[in-house]
């Protein structure tokens, strides 16, 4: 039989820790979770407003569930005009440009606003 030392059998466990560990790290930023957490922390922190922007891999916005008028409000501020409901979506306009955006509900508290441009939205 092979005899393994210690600090092998450690290093070697540190090591599938280590890939575990970066595995689900990139897993979760893949499916947007870290977004989500961190932009759940802001809100929950944050004495600023009822949405707060995410920005680490798309446009997203995060806010409590009730707070669909001031998302709106806050496109408004930045440009953007609301033209109408589509599905669990909005659709916005701003110089002839049209997006569309689409709202996840998680925890049954907070709303998840992502940007889906015009061209996606014409392929579905």
């Amino acid at each position: 039989m092979c005899n393994v030392s210690e600090r092998t059998k450690k290093a070697f466990r540190y090591t599938i820790m280590a890939l575990a560990i970066g595995l689900i790290v990139k897993a979760s930023y893949e499916l947007k979770y870290l977004d989500v957490a961190t932009g759940i922390c802001r809100l929950e922190t944050s004495r600023k407003g009822q949405i707060q922007r995410i920005s680490m891999k798309s446009l997203s916005f995060v806010g409590y569930t009730d707070s669909e008028d001031a998302f709106i409000l806050r496109m408004q501020e930045m440009g953007w005009h609301f033209l109408k409901h589509y599905g669990r979506g909005m659709i916005f306009e701003k110089d002839g440009y049209e997006i569309l955006i689409t709202k996840r509900n998680y925890f049954n508290r907070y709303l998840v606003f992502e940007v889906t441009t015009r061209e996606i939205f014409d392929l579905i």
